[in-house]
């Protein structure tokens, strides 16, 4: 390694180190009780409010679809010859996945040119309780830097359109400090029930903290208590409400080898559109999408169904019914609520058309008999392993849900030791080997890939 590569490796380890010594309420054991914007919003503050300059932005949440409408729009604009920033979470595989520019993760030297750039703002103590500097008592965590990181590098690089996907919630998360053009809110269901509410029309409420008064907010598919609440929420602040379900028609569904097709018509016209993502439950993601894409039409020229049309067929998702390998079939996905229970389930029925291995963890807290009891009559063995996270649900825990659904089971003290049981499982009992899934959390299916890319 020469001299420059190695101080540009130093240089990242050391902005990875400081970014970890940040609370990461992603992986602590408890959930987050508490949620204020202070600090964050004073950290943008001295860094010179980036997110005020931002062009076009796009903010989506939701519960079920919002990451893969993000990738879908970044896809599709990028279609049409247009230059994009991409700000999701979680990341699977690495960091820098929550940073992208024109559809790839920024470099190692640039991540580490952003901690630089803001970390002497998130370091400097606090001088008394009106002092604008962030205080270190109650520091930024490692969700609002990067947030942070992501404004200022969009807005320095003069971006058509940034998409901005939510962290948890809407109303009270970092990413919701940007001014949108548009907001969407994506299938709405029961998660984070402890921090959002433990019902619909909670979470919904949460999520409408999103919209914008005068501005277009563009619903997914939504169950009537969401609908109605979100509705309500629009009225009061005057946003302009748009379902997409009423905006796109879409027909024709057709389960590829490697994904979906479909016939779609709206404010862009007609075709046909070719998804390479398994599951039915894209095309509901993309309605979203192209009910979005015929709203900024209409004041950008730019944006055209060729284009995006384009951009769509070589959209690529981490852990989203990822296929991972041929023999056995294995498919990693981030599954870990009943929405994403049921969808996977269908994919399941579409594709792979016969019984599984299932490898499963989960996060605490998550409501993994309603998730897994769609899956059930797929599955026939189980191997359930603790993804790497404190936040993990307990081994007898699992066992116990896994046993009440009636699903065979066995359990593994690691992730590489849960998929060789797997293969194992997969092989051994049947003729042909039987496909494998990976599912329940996106730690348990980022751990999952790294152990398949090396091969053991």
């Amino acid at each position: 390694m020469n001299s420059g590569r190695s101080a540009r490796h130093t240089g990242y380890r050391a902005a990875l180190a400081f970014l970890d010594s940040l609370v990461n309420y992603e992986k602590l054991a408890k959930p987050r009780e508490e949620f204020k914007l202070d600090n964050i919003r004073r950290l943008l503050e001295l860094a010179g409010n980036p997110q005020t300059r931002l062009k076009n932005v796009i903010l989506v949440a939701g519960t079920k679809g919002k990451g893969s409408v993000c990738y879908m729009l970044d896809a599709a604009l990028r279609g049409c010859g247009l230059r994009t920033g991409l700000f999701v979470s979680p990341h699977v595989l690495d960091v820098r996945e929550r940073i992208q520019l024109n559809g790839k993760p920024i470099s190692q030297s640039a991540f580490a040119r952003q901690v630089e750039r803001l970390r002497r703002f998130v370091q400097v103590p606090a001088l008394n309780r009106q002092s604008s500097i962030v205080n270190r008592e109650s520091p930024v965590s490692y969700f609002e830097l990067t947030a942070a990181m992501a404004f200022d590098l969009f807005a320095r690089r003069k971006l058509d359109y940034a998409i901005v996907e939510v962290g948890l919630g809407g109303r009270l998360d970092a990413t919701n400090l940007s001014e949108p053009q548009v907001s969407v809110i994506t299938r709405i269901g029961l998660d984070h029930v402890k921090v959002l509410g433990g019902t619909l029309r909670k979470i919904a409420r949460e999520k409408a903290g999103i919209m914008r008064r005068g501005k277009s907010v563009i619903l997914g598919i939504q169950e009537p208590q969401a609908l109605a609440e979100l509705a309500s929420c629009a009225r009061t602040v005057r946003a302009n409400l748009i379902r997409a379900e009423s905006s796109v028609r879409v027909y024709d569904e057709t389960p590829t080898q490697t994904g979906v097709a479909f016939q779609a018509s709206g404010e862009l016209g007609s075709g046909r559109f070719v998804l390479p993502l398994l599951g039915r439950h894209q095309v509901e993601n993309c309605r979203t999408v192209l009910t979005v894409l015929g709203l900024l039409a209409k004041s950008d020229p730019r944006i055209k169904m060729g284009g995006i049309r384009k951009g769509l067929r070589h959209v690529s998702i981490p852990a989203r019914c990822q296929v991972v390998r041929g023999r056995p079939l294995t498919i990693a996905d981030s599954c870990h609520n009943p929405d994403s229970g049921r969808a996977l389930a269908r994919v399941i029925a579409d594709y792979v058309k016969r019984r599984v291995i299932l490898v499963y963890g989960s996060l605490g807290g998550k409501l993994v008999s309603k998730t897994v009891r769609p899956l059930a009559p797929w599955v026939e063995t189980a191997v359930l392993v603790k993804p790497d996270s404190p936040r993990a649900m307990a081994l007898p825990e699992l066992k116990r849900i896994f046993t009440g659904l009636g699903i065979s089971h066995v359990t593994a003290d690691s992730v590489p030791e849960a998929l060789s049981l797997a293969r194992q499982s997969s092989i051994v009992t049947h003729h042909s080997p039987l496909p494998i899934v990976v599912a329940g959390s996106f730690y348990l299916a980022g751990e999952a890939l790294r152990v398949l890319r090396r091969g053991t």
